[in-house]
């Protein structure tokens, strides 16, 4: 568990470094990130150990302390909640699909009306989906446009898989607010990113952030889902889509993936080995140490 905090630690310190001057900037390090934190189990598994000198012949790995035993526990409540929820989010889904009605397609991406939902919704990794709320019907045509601009950009970047393996890092690690800090930080990532693509498509700017404005005022539903707007980033979102929106460039951001790919194999080879290993006497020690390599010669 100590080497598995002292990795969310780094992860979390790239994320803040990466995004010094802009809190927004590319979201691909922060995806891979969580990924990382999400298998590093795994890695503990499956990376050998560093040699580490015992401190006494004869030893055993120690027992937890009552302490650890408790953490433990929290530990593990909090990763079943985090299960649970992942769960009842897919369920969410699947009950949305089922209540919704089938508009039209978008290359493979569904156009779903479901009543009674407040803003638009891209969820679903195996079957891409925008939910629109019954609203629609009286959108204009320029509208609906923006709208679908914004919800598929999000399918076409991946964001509903990102952020389920987000949510499958915070329940690995039993919600540790380093990876829920990264978590939100990536979602927020996200929506920036989306908001260049649809800008950056010849969307007009004006009209863009007006609609941004608009459903900040009506209010979105909350979920594992994409929404096209959040009230808490908007006039952060609208700030930055007005100015310059400076990227980390290829090779920058495949450095830092390197360079977070080796902190994670370097923190589980730190790992603490909890294998008992075979008791040894001083004095066998000593025999050992003085023997003939060669008795033969």
């Amino acid at each position: 568990m100590l080497a598995m905090f002292l990795f969310s630690a780094l992860a979390a310190s790239l994320v803040m470094l990466a995004g010094w001057r802009d809190k927004a900037r590319d979201p691909r390090l922060t995806g891979v990130l969580l990924a990382l934190t999400a298998a590093f189990p795994l890695l503990l598994a499956i990376v050998p150990k560093a040699p580490v000198i015992p401190a006494e012949y004869g030893t055993v790995a120690p027992a937890l302390s009552s302490a650890g035993k408790v953490l433990l526990g929290f530990w593990l409540a909090c990763s079943m909640v985090a299960a649970l929820r992942l769960a009842s989010s897919a369920l969410s889904i699947w009950r949305w699909r089922r209540r919704s009605s089938l508009l039209f397609r978008v290359q493979n991406v569904e156009i779903r009306l479901l009543p009674g939902l407040r803003g638009p919704v891209a969820a679903g990794v195996i079957r891409p989906t925008v939910f629109v709320p019954a609203a629609w019907k009286t959108w204009s045509d320029e509208t609906r446009e923006m709208v679908l601009a914004h919800e598929i950009s999000h399918h076409r970047r991946r964001d509903p898989l990102w952020r389920w393996i987000a949510e499958i890092a915070c329940a690995v690690n039993g919600y540790n607010p380093l990876i829920i800090w990264m978590g939100r930080r990536l979602a927020m990532q996200c929506e920036f990113a989306c908001d260049s693509m649809v800008v950056g498509r010849g969307t007009s700017l004006k009209n863009y952030a007006r609609l941004l404005c608009d459903f900040a005022e009506e209010g979105r539903s909350r979920s594992l889902a994409m929404a096209i707007s959040n009230p808490s980033t908007l006039e952060m979102r609208v700030k930055r889509l007005m100015g310059p929106a400076p990227r980390l460039g290829a090779a920058a951001v495949g450095t830092l993936v390197a360079v977070a790919v080796g902190l994670a194999v370097a923190s589980a080879s730190l790992a603490i080995d909890n294998k008992k290993h075979e008791v040894i006497s001083t004095k066998e020690v000593e025999l050992r140490w003085n023997a003939n390599p060669f008795p033969g010669n």
